[in-house]
């Protein structure tokens, strides 16, 4: 049985569900670590063709999910969060 995209979210460590929205927030030591995390996060995005809402506050990078042309949260959303965290744990997708 498949799990509801709204149960995987709820279960991904760190997110919160918010609405139709995933979000999660990562610090670093640095300004410039957080730049590059997002770097590599857009090459992600641009690949996939599904693109985050990013905000950086200094060493804090804040990072939303949300499939737009649906108007809802969904597996590439899910997906998403998965990736973004084995970038930050791993330097990799």
């Amino acid at each position: 049985m498949m799990k509801d995209v709204k149960t995987e979210a709820k279960e991904l460590e760190g997110w919160s569900l918010e609405g139709e929205k995933i979000r999660k927030s990562f610090s670093f030591d640095t300004y410039f670590e957080g730049i590059s995390f997002v770097s590599k996060l857009a090459v992600y995005a641009e690949g996939v063709q599904h693109h985050p809402h990013v905000t950086i506050d200094h060493t804090n990078v804040t990072v939303q999910w949300t499939t737009v042309d649906q108007g809802a949260l969904t597996a590439k959303d899910i997906a998403a969060a998965k990736a973004s965290d084995n970038l930050l744990n791993s330097g990799h997708i």
